[in-house]
């Protein structure tokens, strides 16, 4: 009996050694599975982090006492949480609201709108995910996004900055062009043509970005001959030069394309390597305009990309590739597409025709900020470094950013066309009651301004007698405050 006890004694001490060592054995994480809630888990060292990122998932500033205490949401998701073992880490990946990009200029009143509240901008403001771009009357901005895509809103206008994201063979840009005329202009990797114009964006002149401003040289105004008064070639030539030079520069480290998604109320273009301008009237028709190689003034070979077109309509999966060259007309209900000519547009136009002092700046803001966007990172090393999370390349069918894009195309067609049957449905509940319906209309005031600084600005004279050239001091304010004297 004793030899009995004995051996079952010693089982029943190996089996618990047994226990203990595969208890041992087993990993950290599992380890406080055991022991403390999902909630209080501990996380795992190995899981990435993304670069300024806070340790408590509660965010105070949104939090609702009756939510947050009660007791049946807790056991929801208490449930939620024990089944997705990565609810932590998605929950992150979900508010992380990654920087697109910094405002290079405003002219006016620019405003950021930032969750509730909004706030004016200036140079290097920065721009994140979410944020919506407006312009007042008579104002202006240039904005520069970490890919190299320059951005131009007129008066009156509305963008809103949905997504930046950052893959393993290609960036992905998401824009929604909410009103107004913007222009949407990819860097590209082809040196520019000279041009004998004087620049034709000069009212934002000068740049905050000093190294970008054009030399400043006096020329005397022969009344005999106003045309030549437009002509540039010796400054022109002198700044495509060294333009040129910062491509050749930065051309070393890209690697990478951008994708772009750009959503307007009535249609959606996607496509890459995107130059074009976009004029959204608010309840009306819709322009735009895919600039070609000539028009965009680059060197060498170049292939126009495929760009394409998709139609709103709960059921419509219509789609057409779109030319270059041609500026289309949209109409109001997104149901149809056609060419027109340019008229009016063109004014508009013409003002981003000559613009090398931009394209400078925006090679000078590319080297400084944007070379990790074109860096083969791995996915710890650009959430711990940049705060970015990293995509997988669209070659691959099922690929998290090719399915993101077909996501896309059908919540943005489903979502604006509920749009704008809603708004329809306002329209003609105001008619009934008597009230005017008002639609936006393409005006002289998108491009007044900036038409009137072009043929009036040449670095202190002026081609119009008794007109007085606006002074650095007027429209610069921070200008007066760094040159004021003392």
């Amino acid at each position: 009996m004793d030899i009995v006890k004995k051996i079952l004694i010693t089982f029943l001490f190996a089996t618990s050694w047994s226990l203990a060592q595969e208890e041992l054995a087993k990993s950290e994480d599992e380890k406080v599975r055991i022991y403390v809630s999902p909630d209080e888990q501990l996380v795992n060292p190995e899981i990435l982090k993304f670069k300024g990122e806070q340790a408590s998932l509660i965010e105070w500033d949104r939090l609702e006492e009756s939510k947050f205490l009660d007791l049946d949401q807790w056991r929801v998701d208490i449930r939620v949480k024990q089944k997705e073992p990565r609810w932590r880490r998605n929950l992150q990946e979900r508010r992380l609201r990654e920087k697109m990009g910094y405002i290079l200029e405003c002219v006016g009143e620019c405003r950021l709108y930032r969750g509730l509240g909004y706030a004016n901008v200036g140079y290097l403001s920065t721009i994140r995910e979410g944020d919506e771009l407006q312009t007042k009357d008579d104002s202006y901005v240039w904005v520069y996004l970490l890919d190299g895509t320059m951005v131009r809103l007129s008066p009156q206008g509305s963008i809103t900055f949905k997504e930046f994201n950052i893959g393993l063979k290609e960036n992905f840009l998401y824009l929604r062009l909410n009103a107004g005329n913007s222009l949407v202009w990819s860097r590209r990797t082809n040196e520019l043509e000279a041009q004998s114009i004087k620049e034709t964006d000069s009212l934002f002149f000068p740049l905050s970005l000093g190294e970008a401003n054009p030399p400043r040289r006096e020329k005397k105004l022969d009344e005999e001959d106003l045309f030549k008064f437009l002509e540039d070639s010796n400054d022109t030539f002198v700044k495509y030069e060294k333009l040129n030079k910062l491509i050749k520069r930065n051309n070393v480290f890209i690697s990478k394309k951008t994708e772009y998604f750009l959503v307007m109320p009535n249609g959606t273009i996607q496509g890459s390597s995107i130059v074009g301008e976009f004029v959204v009237l608010t309840g009306n028709k819709s322009f735009f305009k895919l600039r070609d190689k000539e028009q965009v003034g680059l060197k060498g070979e170049f292939t126009n990309p495929d760009i394409t077109f998709y139609f709103r309509g709960f059921s419509n999966e219509d789609k057409v590739q779109l030319d270059h060259g041609k500026w289309y007309e949209v109409d109001a209900k997104g149901r149809e597409l056609k060419n027109r000519e340019a008229g009016v547009l063109a004014m508009g136009e013409f003002v981003t025709k000559n613009i090398p002092s931009i394209f400078i700046a925006r090679e000078l803001l590319f080297s400084k900020y944007s070379l990790f966007t074109q860096e083969v990172l791995n996915d710890k090393e650009l959430a711990e470094e940049y705060g970015y999370r990293l995509w997988q390349s669209r070659k691959s069918k099922n690929s998290d950013l090719e399915q993101r894009l077909n996501f896309l195309i059908e919540y943005t067609r489903r979502v604006e066309t509920t749009n704008l049957l809603v708004a329809e449905q306002f329209k003609k509940k105001l008619e009934r009651s008597g009230e005017k319906w008002e639609s936006s209309e393409y005006t002289q005031d998108f491009y007044r301004k900036a038409m009137g600084d072009f043929y009036n600005y040449r670095e202190g004279a002026s081609i119009f007698s008794g007109v007085k050239e606006s002074l650095n001091s007027e429209r610069k304010p921070f200008w007066r405050k760094v040159n004021s004297k003392k």
